[in-house]
């Protein structure tokens, strides 16, 4: 149901147009001229506006043009008996959503006030919607004062100060860190503090596309470019223009399509599966990993060159376990969140709870401490949460040897105490009792460890010059 205001001079027509929107469940009231349309406006602020074009007074034209003048957020369709497209083209470049020529078909009036009225619904989903991402992506939820989120904050203070985001080649971003650690947040506040905050983020994940999916996600593709290419659609980037993509987990992108990549951040274009033209675009990549990329260059699993053009800035985020104090803050900080948003007067955590929460390591980093919280605000019976409904398990051997059992008859033991070898040593080590058991045959090494003959060598000719230097 939507309110509506009809500003008409003809009685008679008035009152048809009033009764076909009441039965149609709408609320409806008119007035004859524009002056009057005007103040009716500020008064009732109706969600529709159905304007005709002359009018005593005032015209429809000036009533459009005053209506947006004073910031009304009515959604204006003009009525005319003299249906020319000149006055169709300057009504909507004076906001009408709409146009209707007379004699009105109350039929087609109905269509047209209920199209109108579900574009502002679909449009006030959007405001919000945004308007909730802009809050929770924004600079002040970048929670925690330790050293290296300081030195975090000071450099995405810098970066979004300077008019480097705003040029059609801005710098692109590599933001490093373990799983949890909030690198999707310090994209978004990136954005969202930068100068290309009114347009889009578009987040890719690079682990849910499937390989044969990746470029037609990404470019977009023609009809018939591919089987069940049935239409056109436009690529992630594209609808990203102006604004920026996220490339999250960068490390898991194919190798194929890394190349691709590449070409669209050194020439700034995209070209569609199936298309032959490319097409300039104005965006920024940010991207972000928890994998060693150096090491998967090594393996063959990811491009150098790609990974010079992705960290032009490179920004690490520290575990949870090595912020000090900032697990306290984060702690209390998600406590007060999801109490908020579950209504539950939780309020508090035990000394003894509190000190779990500070003793834990948090392999998970800040999802897992955000996650745990949650389920503790859930569990709570009383105002304070208690370390039963945090359901933390502290993992305190007794000892240092360890044994790691690797499938169903393998195991691995290791005094972590005393002369613990490094992993290199450890990777040395398999390599030579490999090479023992093949009596040196390289390629059965390599079938036997599944790499790669010249990264047997590589490996082994690497320690053999560490150990020499």
């Amino acid at each position: 149901m939507a309110t509506i205001l009809v500003i008409e001079d003809e009685s008679i027509l008035a009152r048809n147009i009033c009764d076909s929107l009441k039965f149609g469940d709408h609320e409806a009231s008119t007035v004859r001229t524009g002056e009057e349309g005007l103040a009716a406006a500020d008064a009732l602020s109706p969600d529709i506006i159905l304007v005709d074009y002359r009018l005593p007074g005032i015209d429809g034209l000036e009533v459009l043009r005053e209506l947006q003048r004073s910031g009304n957020t009515a959604s204006p369709i003009m009525m005319t008996a003299h249906g020319h497209i000149d006055t169709a083209v300057e009504a909507m470049k004076t906001g009408a959503v709409d146009f209707l020529t007379k004699p009105i078909d109350l039929k087609v009036l109905q269509i047209v006030v209920d199209r109108a009225n579900e574009h502002r619904r679909i449009s006030g989903q959007l405001h919000y919607f945004r308007g909730k991402e802009r809050a929770d992506s924004t600079y002040d939820q970048i929670i925690g004062d330790s050293a290296p989120m300081r030195q975090v904050k000071s450099l995405i203070d810098r970066l979004v100060s300077t008019p480097a985001l705003s040029t059609s080649e801005p710098p692109g971003i590599l933001i490093t860190g373990e799983t949890g650690t909030g690198k999707d947040l310090i994209a978004r506040a990136i954005h969202y503090a930068g100068p290309r905050s009114d347009n889009q983020f578009v987040q890719v994940n690079c682990t849910a596309l499937p390989d044969h999916l990746v470029e037609a996600e990404l470019f977009g593709h023609l009809k018939g470019a591919f089987t069940d290419a049935r239409s056109d659609k436009r690529g992630l980037i594209d609808f990203a223009e102006g604004g920026t993509v996220f490339l999250d987990e960068i490390g898991h992108m194919p190798v194929m399509m890394q190349a691709k990549l590449l070409q669209t951040l050194e020439h700034r274009t995209i070209r569609p599966v199936g298309g032959t033209k490319e097409r300039k675009i104005n965006v920024h990549f940010i991207a972000a990993t928890n994998r060693d990329l150096e090491a998967a260059i090594n393996a063959g699993d990811f491009r150098s060159d790609l990974l010079h053009r992705l960290r032009t800035l490179t920004i690490h985020l520290c575990p949870l376990r090595e912020r000090g104090d900032d697990v306290d803050a984060l702690a209390h900080h998600f406590l007060r969140t999801h109490a908020e948003k579950f209504g539950i007067p939780v309020t508090r955590f035990t000394e003894d709870a509190f000190a779990a929460i500070r003793s834990y390591d948090w392999p998970g980093n800040v999802r897992e401490l955000a996650h745990t919280i949650e389920s503790a605000v859930l569990m709570a019976d009383g105002p304070a949460i208690r370390p039963d409904h945090l359901n933390i398990k502290q993992a305190t051997p007794a000892s240092g040897n360890i044994n790691i059992q690797i499938g169903a008859s393998k195991s691995l033991a290791i005094n972590f105490a005393e002369n613990c070898p490094t992993l290199e040593e450890i990777e040395y080590d398999i390599i030579q009792a490999a090479l023992i058991y093949s009596k040196h045959n390289l390629s059965r090494v390599a079938r036997i460890l599944g790499i790669s003959r010249d990264a047997v060598r590589y490996r082994i000719e690497r320690f053999e010059k560490k150990s020499n230097d």
